[in-house]
């Protein structure tokens, strides 16, 4: 479409996408001291307050030097269509794959952590009739906050928080609360301490959701 502005880093031209990107055009002309109530004013259509979940897979690199990607990804494409429907039974949405990881988005804390303990008793059940070689293991990082919702994509601290948890703190069959998302889960389901955990200069005081161990 003549005109339209191109969807650069994002790599999607859907509306929200499009919309994004008009505005940062009009951040960078305004000046520095009128960013702000832009951002309040004009930005906030663009926020959708939702959880979001970031899984990370166990032993990623290792497996891939064992068996090679192609094995690896045979495993993740069978197993994704089980996986997706634990999500959509919870109310929940495969936002993207990204190398060995998944980016999902719910409507509420106690959604998300259904569908957690959904994806691990999924890939309990797979692995309960697979050889260890091809046996998935997912670790879990979970946030909630106003997230910048594209049309592809999410952005925004809460995601980075649950990532970091996911993929660098919890360990298989782990997930992890932002402090974020474990006090909007006040008075639902119970949540123990995991401990304070380093994001840069940072130390936030982390949750651990308890799910059921695979049966061995």
């Amino acid at each position: 479409m003549a005109g339209a502005p191109r969807a650069g880093m994002f790599g999607h031209r859907g509306p929200r996408t499009r919309r994004l990107l008009v505005f940062l055009r009009t951040r960078a002309q305004a000046p520095v001291e009128r960013r702000t109530h832009l951002d309040r004013r004009r930005a906030a259509p663009l926020f959708r307050r939702q959880a979001v979940v970031f899984t990370d897979t166990a032993d990623f690199t290792a497996r891939t030097l064992a068996d090679g990607i192609l094995h690896f990804l045979m495993l993740l494409e069978r197993a994704a269509e089980d996986v997706e429907r634990a999500v959509l039974r919870c109310r929940g949405h495969v936002v993207k794959m990204e190398a060995d990881s998944l980016l999902l988005r719910f409507p509420d804390v106690a959604s998300a952590c259904r569908g957690v303990a959904a994806i691990e008793a999924c890939l309990a059940r797979r692995n309960r009739r697979l050889p260890p070689n091809e046996r998935l293991r997912f670790s879990y990082g979970i946030g909630y906050g106003d997230i910048l919702d594209l049309d592809d994509d999410l952005f925004g601290l809460e995601v980075n928080l649950a990532s970091k948890l996911g993929e660098d703190v919890a360990r298989p069959g782990e997930a992890l609360l932002t402090p974020s998302a474990a006090e909007a889960m006040r008075g639902g389901r119970r949540l123990v301490p995991h401990g304070r955990v380093r994001f840069g200069p940072f130390r936030l005081d982390v949750r651990r959701l308890p799910l059921r161990p695979p049966a061995r």
